[in-house]
């Protein structure tokens, strides 16, 4: 099937391939921080969120509206900005992202109420310039290179995403909350900086139109209607996602309780625990390497289950609860590239950063719904029914792996048993 029957043309005159930078190792790390920078604005609310509903006068639970639009901002700009990058010029939108999330910073400590919310949420969609660089720092790296670039800058990802939260924690503790977003703000302004440096000139760019715009867009949905494994591994993405947001929105709500009462620097030192994530990652990748993508899946989906299953009962012990929030980072991370790996199979360089946003904006929809869901759960029962629904998410990952693997095996069981008979 050719690459326009799966969405691959567009009809866009996209920018034409500059020449290729030579890249040293420090533009690598460079954008590796980048990359890990950006995504934390995601997760810097987490750990703060007690001290930030205190000084609003709310109580925590009500703010967890925040968490979830940061994540649904995310989803959005996945889907909607990502796609740009194969049809403009990525440093002026990568200029753009990161300068808006800048000003969105600067501007959360002044506000409350509905202004908040739909703070995060832009503060969520313009933060996607993380998958815009991946691809970006793919195209600079030689072939023989770019695994090992590629692999480099994800690691930033993940680290991001788990420094931040002590980084909130400590500086919400030592100054106060409003400093961390303001920190934050001047982050993303050096990252800005940074990027116009590193990154190379474009050529003259076609302007992109509507209808080109929409065909870019239209090709998403191809993706997903052609390829029955991209749509499952979404699907598994998007529940691990949202064990993952259950836990990370609900354990900040349940340390700051009896018989823990920790403040914001304790909270987000535990978030040092998802350094298993990293690990997690690594393994997985090793492991998909060899093919064995679906066993990886099936034993992290059942490890989430498992691990918020016992914390459900056991949250008063620090040991468990440590425990299992370096079971569950350690599993989700490992489905992660596990799903990653898989979809990336399904298609050729060409449409490779197109499946990554069809698959990255299911994986966070699925976060912002787990966030979504904490709230009134929360306030319903607290920890014990916040658990049971990361449980939830986990086993249903593993009953649709298992369902989708038995039904291959009947459909392949038949068409031998067809061509025995013929």
């Amino acid at each position: 099937m050719s690459e326009a029957a799966h969405g691959g043309a567009t009809g866009l005159a996209g920018p034409a391939a500059p020449p290729r930078p030579r890249v040293g190792r420090i533009t690598v790390l460079l954008l590796a921080a980048a990359c890990g920078l950006c995504v934390a604005n995601l997760y810097y609310l987490q750990p703060i969120l007690p001290e930030l509903a205190a000084s609003l006068h709310r109580t925590p639970g009500s703010l967890t509206s925040a968490v979830s639009a940061t994540q649904f901002g995310y989803a959005l700009g996945l889907f909607a900005l990502v796609p740009l990058g194969d049809a403009v010029d990525r440093r002026r939108l990568l200029t753009a992202l990161v300068t808006t999330a800048a000003a969105v910073l600067a501007v959360i400590p002044w506000a409350d109420g509905g202004l908040l919310v739909r703070l995060f949420f832009l503060l969520g969609l313009v933060s996607v310039a993380a998958m815009v660089i991946v691809p970006q720092a793919a195209g600079m790296a030689p072939p023989e290179r770019r695994g090992q670039v590629v692999g480099t800058v994800m690691t930033g990802v993940i680290l991001g995403a788990l420094l931040c939260r002590t980084f909130a924690g400590v500086v919400a503790d030592l100054v106060d909350w409003r400093a961390v977003f303001w920190g934050a703000a001047a982050l993303m302004l050096a990252v800005c900086v940074m990027l116009r440096r590193i990154l190379p000139a474009q050529p003259a760019v076609t302007p992109l139109t509507a209808r080109g715009y929409a065909a870019l867009i239209g090709s998403l949905f191809s993706l997903v209607r052609t390829r029955p494994v991209i749509a499952e591994r979404c699907l598994y993405g998007a529940l691990g996602f949202a064990a993952f947001t259950v836990l990370w929105t609900a354990v900040p709500l349940r340390l700051i309780q009896e018989p823990y009462h920790y403040g914001s620097a304790a909270i987000g030192a535990m978030g040092l625990l998802g350094a298993g994530g990293a690990l997690g990652a690594n393994l997985a990748g090793r492991f998909a390497d060899r093919g064995r993508q679906r066993a990886v899946s099936g034993a992290a989906f059942a490890l989430i289950a498992v691990s918020f299953a016992v914390v459900s009962v056991l949250s008063s012990s620090l040991f468990v609860l440590g425990t299992a929030i370096l079971l569950i980072d350690f599993a989700v991370q490992a489905a992660h590239i596990s799903n990653q790996t898989t979809v990336f199979a399904q298609v050729g360089d060409e449409m490779r950063s197109r499946v990554t946003t069809v698959y990255m904006t299911c994986y966070f929809l699925g976060g912002a719904a787990g966030s979504a869901l904490t709230g009134p759960l929360w306030a319903h029962g607290g920890w014990p029914d916040t658990a049971l629904l990361g449980c939830a998410a986990g086993a249903c990952a593993l009953l649709l792996l298992l369902g989708h693997a038995a039904a291959r095996r009947a459909v392949t069981s038949r068409k031998a048993m067809a061509a025995t008979d013929d």
